[in-house]
């Protein structure tokens, strides 16, 4: 899929029927093509001349007559749900500042109790960022898919009894969608080190704390929490701290998109994230009827299928597939091409953990010459990015491998 920005758009606008006394200026066109494959409706983002004031609206209308909201985000980028294209086609998209903003329309965030911020999309509840004092670590939880049924596991967060009659009440610390890792060494680090991976509870083990939320925004194509978390050593103090990102997206009836950024500033001392498979920089438990044992299955973007082969395969995406309610759902997670030691091997599991862990390689592999830790010098900083694509239908009806596509190029820009 190629993207162009037309500079000069005035035979574009005559096309469309848009031109007016003065307005053209304001106006700016791009043509999506679809190249040789194709591409499938998804989001598409695009730089604008000149940079537009964040959170600004904007309206597209396409040469096939539709129109669609657009967003500005702080990057100076415009987000857009663009249809489908076929094979050799394209689409012509021209942008105007101003449309519609309800309130009860795309996506709001916003605070509705102390330690929890919803996200609710035309009105309806996607997920909640649950980030309260006395919890181990922040996390997403319930997250609702595009058939309107949850799509990971409620425990330890909501006692069901379905969970405790198929023995899924496991691993307490598998909180729905999180981020951890579980050896982190800072002062020693030639021995284990701080595990932020598991709930050692009765230890008093706190590791995760919100130092504040950063940004919050509302808007017609996307909404978005910013925080800023703390990871706490033992002595309590703050051993690195993480801005962590949720961007999402509205979407439309068949998906939502999450967008997961991470980025870690070791501000305080040297710190080594070591080799074990106990950790997910992104980390989805599925819903028990998603997972392997309750009869779904997993595939991975090298055409890998099952825990057996997709279990610390690197891979740019896996997809795990089930049932909810008779409908098929699945779960996608996207390793970004920028990412550390892209792509990423997978921790994912026939129970249902599904995590992206680029530090395993020695666990993963078993083979004791190979070290995946990272360590990482006091002043440095680095940024993780992901998407969490949940869909209906299977891997290929809702062609996960284009979606990727999407993802790594949303938008090649070329100036006309």
């Amino acid at each position: 899929m190629r993207l162009t920005l037309l500079c000069s758009p005035a035979a574009i606008l005559l096309a469309l029927g848009l031109t007016g006394c003065g307005e053209s200026s304001k106006r700016t066109a791009f043509v999506v093509s679809g190249d040789q494959q194709g591409r499938p409706a998804g989001l598409v983002c695009a730089e604008l001349p000149p940079r537009p004031q964040v959170g600004a609206v904007y309206t597209l209308r396409s040469s096939t007559g539709n129109s669609v909201p657009g967003q500005a985000d702080e990057q100076g980028k415009l987000w857009w749900w663009a249809e489908p294209v076929a094979p050799g086609q394209s689409v012509t998209y021209v942008a105007q500042p101003g449309g519609r903003a309800d309130a009860d329309s795309g996506v709001v965030v916003q605070a509705v109790e102390e330690g929890r911020i919803d996200a609710r999309i035309d009105g309806q509840l996607f997920t909640s960022f649950h980030f309260a004092p006395h919890l181990p670590k922040p996390f997403l939880h319930p997250v609702i898919g595009p058939t309107g049924n949850p799509v990971t596991r409620d425990y330890p967060m909501v006692d069901t009894e379905a969970e405790k009659a198929n023995k899924r009440q496991d691993h307490r610390h598998h909180r729905s969608i999180w981020t951890a890792h579980g050896d982190v060494r800072t002062d020693d680090l030639d021995n284990r080190g701080h595990n932020y991976w598991n709930e050692a509870i009765e230890k008093g083990d706190d590791p995760q704390r919100v130092r504040g939320i950063l940004a919050t925004v509302s808007g017609p194509v996307f909404g978005r929490v910013q925080a800023q978390i703390d990871w706490l050593g033992d002595d309590g103090r703050p051993e690195f701290t993480e801005e962590r990102t949720y961007t999402f997206f509205r979407g439309d009836e068949t998906c939502r998109i999450v967008d997961v950024r991470i980025r870690f500033q070791f501000t305080e001392r040297d710190v080594l994230f070591a080799d074990t498979k106990e950790g997910g920089l992104v980390a989805v438990r599925t819903a028990i009827s998603i997972d392997e044992i309750g009869g779904g299955s997993m595939c991975n973007s090298r055409g890998q299928k099952g825990e057996e082969q997709c279990w610390g395969q690197r891979a740019e995406w896996c997809d795990y597939v089930g049932t909810l309610n008779g409908q098929t759902v699945g779960i996608a997670i996207f390793d970004a091409p920028g990412n550390f030691r892209h792509p990423t091997p997978w921790h994912i599991r026939g129970y249902g953990l599904f995590a992206a862990n680029p530090f395993g390689i020695r666990e993963f592999s078993k083979d004791k010459s190979q070290d995946g830790s990272k360590l990482w010098r006091k002043g440095e900083t680095v940024e993780f990015n992901y998407r969490i694509f949940i869909h209906a239908g299977d891997t290929v009806a809702a062609r996960v491998a284009d979606q990727y596509r999407l993802y790594t190029n949303p938008a090649s820009l070329v100036r006309g």
